[in-house]
């Protein structure tokens, strides 16, 4: 493969990030399904996940962190 130019590190770095991407972003859309938001705030949430998923995610996570589910 280094023949035609393919480093390996940067291979695996890269379907790493393209594989987390998708995962990321559904645990955090299902994750905003569980929490007691308004609306809007869901939608809003929703977008930036949708629009800017790696960040958008992390940011959910980080402001509003896994708490436990209420019945």
């Amino acid at each position: 493969m280094d023949m035609l130019g393919i480093n390996w590190a940067s291979l695996i770095v890269q379907l790493l990030f393209l594989g987390s991407w998708p995962v990321l972003s559904l645990i955090a859309l299902f994750a905003l399904r569980r929490r007691a938001l308004s609306g809007v705030t869901q939608a809003l949430w929703a977008c930036l996940i949708v629009v800017v998923p790696i960040l958008g995610a992390a940011a959910f996570f980080i402001v509003r962190p896994f708490e436990e589910r209420k019945p």
